[in-house]
């Protein structure tokens, strides 16, 4: 938990970004009914200037948004599975026959036959994580991983919350219907890129223990 918590905050200044930015696109349709470069620009350059709202306002409705949803919410948003979400319930039954960096053998020979269930394989996965956490492909993948993970589980919240918002401004059905496109593109784009660091993640831990 401590080193999750960590890695997040490294990923903060990201979040928080990225949250910005879409801020910044909401209230250009929003009061100026809008979403070209002047516009944006000149809504953000009015959000980092007053009131502080970069240093202040964004750190903390990244939280909460971040916040709305647990872990497994999250993984559900992001590999589109109801039960089993994480790709470690998938680690010896796929994963480690995906990636030809894996010695099977070798981690055969450690291990013993591997779980066909998917609780047992991802608890013996973690098992493994927790032995080479500290491995630096292993904490790279782990926290860019947590950071597509918070991306598109935000995009999710987006989709929900600023679409109504564009939808009950002046902007024309064009542009909100736009907007709204751009809204789902963005949460289909983090969740793919979620999906392949969760799966990174998950082989980089068989593969330093294989090469052990």
């Amino acid at each position: 938990m401590a080193r999750n918590e960590y890695l997040k905050a490294k990923n903060g200044p990201l979040v928080w970004s990225f949250l910005g930015v879409n801020i910044a696109l909401l209230l250009a349709i929003v009061l100026s009914g809008k979403a070209d470069l002047t516009s944006l620009n000149a809504i953000w350059d009015q959000m980092t200037v007053k009131d502080g709202l970069t240093a202040i306002g964004l750190p903390v409705l990244a939280i909460i948004l971040t916040g709305v949803l647990g872990d497994i919410a999250k993984a559900r948003i992001v590999f589109w599975r109801i039960t089993d979400s994480l790709p470690g319930y998938r680690a010896f039954s796929h994963f480690v026959h995906s990636d030809p960096r894996i010695d099977e053998d070798s981690l055969g020979a450690k291990l013993g036959e591997f779980p066909s269930d998917p609780k047992e394989q991802n608890a013996l996965w973690y098992k493994l994580y927790k032995k080479h956490s500290d491995k630096l492909t292993v904490n790279e993948a782990h926290r860019t991983y947590l950071l597509t993970r918070d991306l598109a589980a935000v995009s999710a919240v987006l989709i929900c919350l600023f679409a109504v918002a564009a939808g009950l401004s002046d902007a024309t059905w064009k542009l909100q219907l736009g907007y709204t496109t751009y809204l789902v593109l963005q949460y289909l784009v983090t969740a793919a890129a979620g999906r392949n660091y969760g799966n990174r993640f998950v082989t980089n831990v068989l593969v330093e223990e294989s090469l052990l």
